[in-house]
């Protein structure tokens, strides 16, 4: 080597060398590129990303705007550890979220959003969703998670890094970054799907599904006079108001039937001998299909549409921080007539986190499967006999009471039976699990009729059980099928008329139980909300209500309602 070549940093006969940042920006760029290629081949894959979906698209939205924050999430991981081994921790990470979601949208028919993170403590309720390849892709984490301690380095721009990344992640939580996407959602290719959160899963990409699902962490707060403004905006229809009844109020008993469902191709129903024991039955009109209980119970509770929510909203999941002590629902206003509320139900207390959501409902008392002596089924659901058991153990007293009952015997998943037709799997079992708890509910009521107190029943089915190829083939083809919401509402009562209810219940949404049961019953709802929607709900079979935001806050997330 000359004196010259030395001095330009050249090797002897190789021209001038490639400058040590070059080398080092070549090296990041390529780790990047193929931690790129990884998580799109992620994205696809739990996307489903077929060459048949993504005919007619714009590819470029798929490979780089649904791409922007798994890349922004990489930096979060990226800040702490080096480039390979964060890329496959997220990547690991995705595929296991993917995998959840994919578990609960079998289950429930929601994808995982990022409240999900604040309910582990129910995943195990999903064990019987999970396959052995759900398994294998969750257990990828693992590999991934020691690799990436293994390469834990910490800089100081380790944390100030993390914490953009995080506060990236976190925008869309801010109304006018939301508008924003909303309005350019046309060009840009991104778009959260409020009708279907599966559907924008899919089409946005599991990590900016994510991203989106943030939003329904976020409320609007409105004043005392804007709520003031929105209540007295509502105006009723024409209807003479209900008439309250003289007399002794009886006790209120109403069940949720876990997925009850009068199947229009079953000839003998196991609902056939309810009609036999008493009970009238009329229909009405559920939210959700296949799971989702809590939407149900909900309407049922509260009367407010889910409908009103952005869609894949659960409020008693993202609202349970918002919902106050002063929530206008009916145990709340039973408890002012006079009755004693109480909550059942023959499972864990803290499912769908109704150990927080009921007492500030008005239930003044929950009792789960804690406090009862269960059958438990094979598939680890307990029968409804020992929780009707629970609630006859507490019949008594000066009070009326007002008892909730949550019915689990039904529940899905519904095994496979040799007695199944072709196509038809698993109606075996949910038939003898559905006859079971008829009997167990024709039962509690003939004990009821013995006791000799007055009472008013009403049993509504929450949703259809997830028997989706049965429904298929029997006809009930598109998702739109109005016969996938309809569910069955059954009638009793020693003093009240059931087919005054049934009558006035026929082919109305859910959220229309609580003042027409309250009508029912003689002790109408005395408030402008309650009473505006007992006067939609008598005037139209579906009133297509969805009350202002304001009026929401009024009846849910205020102290001191109006």
């Amino acid at each position: 080597m000359t004196t010259a070549e030395a001095a330009a940093g050249e090797a002897p006969g190789r021209g001038r060398a490639v400058p040590t940042w070059l080398t080092a920006a070549g090296k990041l760029l390529l780790q990047l590129f193929i931690i790129y290629l990884g998580l799109l081949a992620i994205h696809a894959y739990l996307g489903w990303w077929s060459p048949e979906y993504l005919t007619g698209r714009s590819l470029w939205h798929f490979w780089f705007t649904r791409m922007i924050v798994p890349m922004v999430m990489l930096g979060v991981f990226a800040s702490f550890a080096r480039l390979l081994p964060a890329g496959a921790m997220l990547g690991a990470a995705l595929l296991f979220v993917g995998t959840l979601s994919a578990i609960k949208k079998e289950s429930t028919g929601e994808p995982f959003q990022i409240s999900d993170l604040f309910l582990a403590g129910q995943s195990v309720h999903l064990l019987h969703y999970v396959h052995w390849h759900h398994w294998l892709l969750g257990a990828l984490i693992v590999p991934a998670a020691i690799w990436y301690v293994l390469n834990l380095r910490f800089r100081w721009w380790s944390l100030p890094m993390a914490l953009l990344c995080v506060a990236l992640l976190s925008t869309y939580r801010i109304q006018w970054v939301a508008n924003w996407i909303h309005d350019n959602s046309w060009w840009i290719g991104v778009e959260n799907l409020t009708f279907s959160q599966a559907e924008s899963e899919r089409m946005n990409g599991l990590a900016t599904h994510l991203y989106f699902s943030t939003a329904g962490l976020r409320l609007k707060t409105y004043t005392q006079a804007e709520v003031k403004q929105a209540i007295d905006a509502l105006q009723a229809p024409g209807q003479p108001p209900a008439v309250a009844a003289s007399g002794p109020a009886p006790d209120v008993y109403v069940i949720l039937g876990e997925a009850w469902w009068r199947d229009p191709h079953d000839t003998a129903s196991p609902l056939d001998q309810l009609k036999a024991a008493g009970f009238t039955e009329s229909m009405a009109v559920s939210p959700v299909y296949g799971g989702t209980t809590p939407n149900a119970e909900f309407e049922a509770l509260t009367g407010i549409s889910i409908k009103t929510f952005q869609d894949g909203i659960i409020p008693y999941q993202h609202y349970v921080q918002y919902i106050t002590e002063g929530a206008r629902a009916l145990p709340r206003i039973l408890t002012e007539k006079g009755y004693a509320a109480t909550a059942y139900h023959n499972f864990t207390r803290r499912f769908w986190l109704r150990d927080q959501i009921y007492p500030k409902l008005g239930f003044a008392d929950f009792v789960s499967m804690d406090q009862m002596t269960l059958t438990i089924q094979p598939n680890d659901w307990p029968t409804d006999e020992g929780l009707y058991k629970a609630v006859l153990s507490r019949i008594g007293g000066d009070k009326p009471q007002f008892h909730f009952i949550v019915t689990v015997q039904t529940h899905g998943p519904y095994e496979a039976d040799e007695r199944d037709v072709k196509g038809h799997e698993g109606v075996t079992d949910y038939r003898t699990r559905l006859d079971g708890a008829a009997k167990s509910l024709a039962a509690f009521k003939a004990e009821l009729d013995a006791r000799g107190r007055p009472y008013a029943l009403v049993l509504f089915g929450d949703h259809l059980p997830g028997l989706r190829m049965h429904q298929l083939h029997d006809g009930m083809k598109s998702e739109q099928d109005p016969r996938l919401h309809q569910v069955p509402v059954l009638i009793a009562s020693n003093t009240d008329q059931p087919q005054v209810l049934a009558d006035a219940i026929r082919g109305r949404p859910l959220y229309c139980l609580s003042p027409l049961v309250l009508d029912w019953i003689g002790r109408p709802a005395e408030e402008r909300y309650m009473t505006y929607l007992d006067a939609s709900c008598r005037s139209a079979e579906d009133p297509k209500l969805r009350p202002a935001e304001a009026v929401i806050q009024n009846q849910l997330f205020t102290l001191d309602p109006l």
